[in-house]
């Protein structure tokens, strides 16, 4: 991939994470699953960040192995 290929499909990615935190955070729902993912394991750090600033957490979904493509976003202190 080109670099400016890899770089939008990254802002692309983070920006549904972004929209997940968003609903996760304003209470929309309790826990939202990113799927389909290309490059999860690649934005993983940076969704994390983003959600610590805003009080819920991103995980990989489980069972996926190295390559993440799938995230959860949840409440950091697990409840919902």
């Amino acid at each position: 991939m080109r670099d400016d290929v890899i770089r939008a499909e990254i802002d692309r990615e983070l920006g549904l994470i972004d929209s997940a935190i968003a609903l996760v955070r304003h209470g929309a729902a309790a826990r939202v699953t990113v799927v389909n993912l290309r490059l999860g394991a690649a934005v993983l750090e940076a969704a994390r960040a983003r959600a610590g600033l805003r009080g819920v957490r991103v995980t990989p979904e489980l069972g996926l192995g190295d390559g993440a493509r799938s995230l959860v976003v949840d409440l950091a202190d697990g409840h919902g």
